[in-house]
């Protein structure tokens, strides 16, 4: 098996990394910066908000046929400016529709298109509850948590019409404490109504590590989720 995963330079994405070198899979991480060094993981300097970055991105060198199947997992997403709709920039929806709704679309695209369904057993995007309800001052994030769900379960009719066996799974994690928490924190009441709710997660110890995360992920790839169950889900 080779994971190909965005966002190894921190939180899940570097969580997920360690989690399958640990068990001696080959890992392919997509982020801006690394720090991490195993014969096994290759990264890739990638911007993923930059369009012009993720157009030159080529995978083919560092994937052979040997290392197949392979597993895309689409981690890398960002929160952007914490504040209500009228006070963003342009910036701020450009970033965030590149980052969480462009960037996995079309890896996910590029991935079945250069290695053939056949090669790929898995697509995974890490989603949220967000996508599920609107939370003032994360429309943005919302918005392309929901894009990307519904993304997904197009994706997966599409592999169905055409015969195909890869699988395709939104999954939303919960509350895990990684840099977006610390965003979070420090956004302040005045901009985000439910600050408070997020601070007594914190305080109260009731945020999952990254690397709880990354077993319960495993976990669920490891069973059988039979058509009926969907595509969205949370562990």
């Amino acid at each position: 098996m080779i994971n190909i995963i965005t966002g190894t330079s921190s939180g899940i994405g570097k969580a997920l990394a360690h989690f399958y070198l640990e068990k001696g899979e080959k890992v392919i991480g997509i982020s801006r910066s690394n720090s991490i060094i195993d014969d096994n993981f290759k990264h890739v300097a990638c911007d993923l908000s930059d369009k012009h970055q993720l157009h030159e991105l080529s995978l083919l060198d560092y994937v052979s046929q040997e290392n197949y199947p392979i597993r895309l997992i689409n981690n890398a997403g960002i929160i952007g400016d914490i504040k209500r709709s009228h006070e963003l920039t342009l910036t701020h929806y450009v970033d965030m529709t590149m980052v969480n709704l462009v960037a996995p679309q079309y890896l996910c695209s590029y991935v079945l298109s250069s290695f053939g369904f056949d090669n790929v057993d898995a697509i995974i995007n890490i989603s949220s509850g967000a996508g599920q309800r609107p939370i003032p001052s994360w429309g943005s994030y919302c918005a392309t948590k929901a894009g990307m769900d519904i993304f997904a379960e197009t994706l997966n009719l599409e592999i169905k019409e055409l015969g195909k066996s890869t699988k395709v799974f939104n999954i939303a994690p919960g509350v895990v404490d990684t840099n977006m928490q610390v965003s979070i924190r420090n956004s302040g009441a005045k901009n985000f109504s439910s600050h408070q709710n997020f601070v007594d997660l914190k305080e109260n110890d009731e945020l999952r590590s990254p690397e709880e995360v990354a077993v319960l992920i495993d976990r669920f790839l490891g069973l059988e989720h039979p058509e009926e169950e969907g595509v969205v889900f949370r562990v």
